[in-house]
């Protein structure tokens, strides 16, 4: 005779309290409560199946939610992770342009034992009068006025005025006040040039020359004679136009100036 629900839902929760009070018994190394574990186990075990499969979803959402706020600073911080990378990224043109032209301006060698220091260009002012260029390099790094400012190419300009720990002003030796002794490498002769406001010609003043002993193209650098200005340092090419006309082209490109370098000459005050 079969048994009625009621009587079979008794005896499966029977079993499913025995089984759960076996399984949770601390008891080692006794046969008959061992076995009996054994039994209940088995006996259990579609029953725990089936309770470990609906019950799954909710754990799953339970987890969610008790650690949402923890997954989304995760979140938050591998996005701020990956913005910062794509920055880098975007960055390395310029990074490399910067590398370039401080390779430029430090590859300049200075004669006898002079310090130096690098500084980075951090404004270019220019007006129909002058240009200004500003460094942060000053006081505090040594800089003095007159120093001579250089770049791999060669002679850019002097220190104009150190107003700060680490802030100068650059004149540029395309400036019209700014007067520089100069000689021939080849022919050896005398020359000063002054700046004419333009950055590709500087006026070229020769002490006593024959135009015949120079050649266009001639290289000239500065002749030491100034305390302002060590020697043999570039300056610029000569050019002999056909109206008889003759300037220097200086090697430096003035538009260009992302780093300078300082030579810490002796200067008198």
């Amino acid at each position: 005779m079969a048994k009625s629900p009621s009587v079979s839902r008794r005896i499966l929760f029977l079993l499913t309290v025995t089984a759960l009070g076996l399984m949770t018994a601390d008891v080692r190394g006794f046969g008959p409560i061992d076995s009996a574990r054994s039994t209940a186990l088995a006996v259990s075990s579609p029953f725990r199946d089936f309770v470990g499969t609906a019950v799954s979803p909710i754990a799953d959402t339970w987890n969610g939610a008790v650690h949402y706020d923890e997954l989304e600073a995760e979140n938050a911080q591998l996005r701020l992770e990956v913005a910062q990378l794509e920055g880098d990224v975007a960055r390395l043109p310029d990074i490399e342009s910067d590398l370039d032209e401080l390779l430029a301006a430090t590859g300049f060698d200075v004669a006898g034992d002079l310090g130096r220091v690098t500084a980075r260009v951090i404004s270019d002012r220019q007006t129909g009068i002058e240009r200004v260029i500003e460094i942060n390099r000053g006081s505090a790094d040594g800089l003095v006025v007159g120093m001579p400012v250089v770049v791999g190419a060669g002679l850019a300009g002097r220190v104009d005025d150190v107003f700060a720990d680490h802030r100068s002003t650059v004149l540029l030796i395309t400036d019209s006040r700014v007067r520089v002794g100069l000689n021939g490498v080849d022919s050896g002769v005398s020359a000063i040039t002054t700046g004419k406001g333009r950055n590709d010609q500087l006026e070229v003043e020769f002490q006593a020359i024959d135009l015949e002993s120079v050649q266009g193209g001639e290289r000239f650098e500065t002749n030491g004679f100034s305390e302002l200005y060590p020697p043999d340092i570039p300056v610029g090419s000569l050019v002999v136009a056909d109206d008889g006309s003759v300037f220097l082209i200086p090697f430096v490109d003035f538009d260009k100036l992302g780093f300078v370098t300082i030579i810490l000459t002796e200067v008198t005050p």
